[in-house]
């Protein structure tokens, strides 16, 4: 299963979330494989499965300095030259997180993000609006799922959970990110922006004609035949808890995320799975997820006490963190 975490809304915590959602689906699964892809420019996800912000910084840099380099980006400049057919090197670009960073098990892999998706996304547009070959945008749009396909292959398909960190714009990357997707998770924060992101989703993805006609994502993606995402979750994530409950404030916000997709679900229900999205309740991580980011250390294994984070050594506290380690375990137990 393909799970893409994204939303039309940035500074939601979707890199952070994918980081600590797929490696606690690692320690629970060690049978398994874990893939992640990382399809946001910032790169932020494989600056932390690199070794964090010190050492995993020193380690992208130098994967990005790279004549040829072995990351998302680099991946697609090879599909630029070659847009309508595989390369056959796409597992060459599959890295063992473990061989960077002790701190992961040894069935954790990544696909390194690269800042080029930025510059990449206008030739991605005018290679994919081609008249010929006739399913020009198709073969695009399957760049990054022919690179997860092949790696997982490659891992062993049926053992292999990868799960795809989402730039929030809804550029050609991220076209590529969602029709990578077989599940969406749709981390949103205690603002009304979150609201209309979920809107917004609605209509870029699912329901764009009203706008667009048939050049819209959702329709071009049925002319080719290409399934669209179903939404798996939706995430109040960073919510302030009281008693274990999310205060007032962000229960009352948390309600108007709910309204918008539970009347998203009721017009299309569809693009949803069975039932409808599960809503989660993700808690203030506090220095959790500073501690975690700077060392590249999962949530799993932070225990309580200081941790030096550049010239400090911020607390880690045991009701913070065992309140945020039960949320991720809760969400890890209802992916499919």
């Amino acid at each position: 299963m393909n799970y893409g975490v994204w939303n039309n809304k940035g500074g939601v915590g979707k890199s952070f979330l994918s980081f600590t959602l797929a490696l606690e689906h690692a320690h629970r699964h060690p049978e398994r494989k874990i893939l992640l892809a990382d399809m946001c420019p910032q790169a932020n996800l494989s600056e932390i499965i690199l070794g964090g912000n010190g050492k995993g910084n020193a380690n992208l840099e130098a994967r990005l300095a790279q004549d040829k380099r072995k990351t998302i980006g680099g991946y697609f400049d090879e599909r630029i030259a070659s847009p309508h057919q595989v390369t056959g090197n796409e597992t060459s670009y599959l890295i063992a997180a473990s061989d960077y960073n002790q701190e992961l098990p040894d069935n954790v892999y990544l696909l390194c993000g690269d800042p080029s998706l930025e510059l990449q996304a206008q030739v991605i547009n005018q290679i994919g609006s081609q008249t010929l070959p006739a399913d020009a945008w198709k073969n695009v749009h399957m760049w990054l799922k022919d690179l997860i396909n092949a790696c997982a292959r490659q891992l062993g398909r049926e053992g292999t959970s990868v799960f795809i960190d989402c730039n929030p714009s809804f550029s050609a990357y991220t076209e590529l990110a969602i029709v990578a997707s077989d599940r969406l998770i749709l981390p949103c924060s205690c603002d009304g922006s979150s609201a209309r992101a979920v809107h917004n989703v609605e209509n870029l993805v699912f329901d764009g004609s009203a706008y667009y006609g048939d050049k819209s994502f959702s329709k071009m993606c049925e002319r080719f035949g290409m399934a669209l995402p179903v939404i798996h979750s939706v995430v109040l994530n960073r919510s302030t808890l009281y008693n274990k409950d999310a205060s007032k404030a962000f229960s009352a916000m948390f309600d108007e995320i709910k309204r918008t997709a539970n009347d998203f679900y009721k017009r299309s229900p569809g693009s949803f799975v069975a039932g409808g999205p599960a809503f989660m309740v993700m808690p203030d991580n506090h220095s959790v997820a500073i501690v975690s980011s700077h060392l590249g250390k999962p949530l799993y294994a932070i225990k309580p006490g200081k941790y030096q984070v550049y010239e400090v050594n911020p607390q880690i506290n045991p009701e913070p963190l065992n309140r945020y380690k039960e949320a991720i375990e809760g969400m890890e137990a209802v992916l499919l």
